[in-house]
């Protein structure tokens, strides 16, 4: 019971949310070809996976890509929970505008309003001891980065369409 009171408070609050999604859009820019930024609609669809035991637990460096990820779920007879991810999408549309507004607010974030892209901004200064983040939250950052790099490497229709989900 202790897990899931812990697992409750954790994700009850938007900053973590601005935290991952700091780190995806980061990871993203990096590894995309062109240095580009995700659209705001990937992190959506980010917030719902990381939200999520169950989806995020298959993503590991171990996987190459998003379309390893997704066969991992078809391959354990689990592709309902691909379906569910549109749902979750819906489902947390509060929370990821609350965790985009903390992100900007605090600088992790920014926007270009002409093409719907969020931006990450380099953090120069690393967090002092007593802030940094607690271990499920950096391994849940871990996962992020790793979202980020799979993410960066398809347009948004591609990855919609891998991850099922209708626009």
């Amino acid at each position: 019971m202790g897990e899931i009171l812990e697992e409750v408070k954790l994700w009850n609050t938007p900053a973590v949310g601005a935290f991952l999604l700091h780190k995806f859009t980061a990871s993203y820019q990096s590894n995309h070809a062109s240095g580009d930024s995700p659209v705001a609609l990937l992190h959506f669809i980010v917030t719902s996976i990381l939200t999520s035991e169950k989806l995020k637990e298959p993503i590991t460096n171990r996987r190459e890509n998003l379309q390893s990820y997704v066969r991992s779920f078809e391959d354990h007879k689990q592709s309902d929970l691909l379906l569910g991810i549109h749902e979750r999408v819906k489902n947390k549309l509060e929370y990821t505008w609350r965790s985009i507004d903390i992100g900007v607010a605090s600088g992790l974030l920014y926007w270009d309003y002409e093409s719907g892209r969020l931006y990450s901004k380099n953090i120069t200064v690393p967090p002092t001891r007593g802030v940094s983040p607690k271990g499920l939250v950096k391994k849940d950052g871990e996962k992020a980065e790793i979202l980020g790099k799979w993410f960066s490497q398809h347009d948004v229709s591609t990855i919609t369409a891998y991850l099922k989900i209708i626009l």
